[in-house]
């Protein structure tokens, strides 16, 4: 195992973003990896995140999958049913028609979101990479909200971590291993909220965070 790499580190998406930020900077493409020891994008995925509305409207939005590793993201459910009001945004993107809404807060039955798990060719850049445009409730909603739900899923770490870094929110886990994908990442300092701590963060202002993590982001995982 390479010992750079921790938490199931690989992720085919993680790939098809480096493939980007390389061809943005002239370099070949062929040098991604779908196991970097830090995860790169592309500095035009990033601005084109900064031109949506990131006015503040929701305090809590989950937006994926629950049946991805059930016993990894039951806590979401219980902790939208304690903390999720009229001003959060909740959506289980299984589709599944044996949903029970948890509440005015969940929008599951909208189809406002997708699935990768349920398309063909789950690898394939068209699932495992989220063109912002053609996703835009999905960024938008991350960008308008001061928290989003990061849970873990086929590894223990999420995608979601990066994007909502971009989306100037601020991530919300149930364990700090929840924060990192490998040796590197793990030093990078940025600010979370674990899960059982929420009452602390409640009501106060969380801008500075964000701001902070996407300055990091940016230093960080930019080419």
């Amino acid at each position: 195992m390479n010992n750079l790499v921790l938490n199931g580190g690989g992720y085919r998406g993680l790939e098809f973003h480096m493939q980007d930020a390389l061809k943005e900077k002239g370099l070949d493409p062929k040098g991604a990896t779908w196991i970097p020891p830090v995860a790169i994008f592309a500095k035009q995925y990033c601005d084109t995140i900064d031109t949506l509305d990131h006015t503040k409207k929701h305090d809590f939005c989950f937006i994926g999958s629950i049946s991805t590793c059930h016993h990894e993201r039951a806590w979401v459910i219980d902790f939208a049913k304690q903390y999720f009001t009229s001003n959060s945004v909740f959506i289980n993107t299984d589709n599944d028609p044996e949903w029970k809404l948890l509440g005015e807060f969940d929008l599951s039955h909208k189809s406002l979101g997708y699935c990768p798990k349920n398309q063909g060719n789950n690898q394939s850049r068209s699932v495992q990479y989220r063109v912002i445009e053609e996703n835009r409730f999905y960024f938008e909603t991350m960008c308008q909200s001061h928290f989003c739900l990061c849970p873990a899923g086929d590894a223990p770490w999420s995608f979601r971590f990066y994007e909502t870094l971009m989306c100037k929110s601020v991530p919300l886990v149930k364990t700090w291993h929840h924060t990192y994908r490998t040796k590197q990442e793990a030093t990078f300092p940025y600010k979370y909220v674990l899960a059982d701590k929420i009452g602390d963060f409640i009501g106060k202002p969380c801008e500075d965070m964000a701001e902070e993590n996407t300055k990091l982001f940016r230093e960080k995982h930019l080419l």
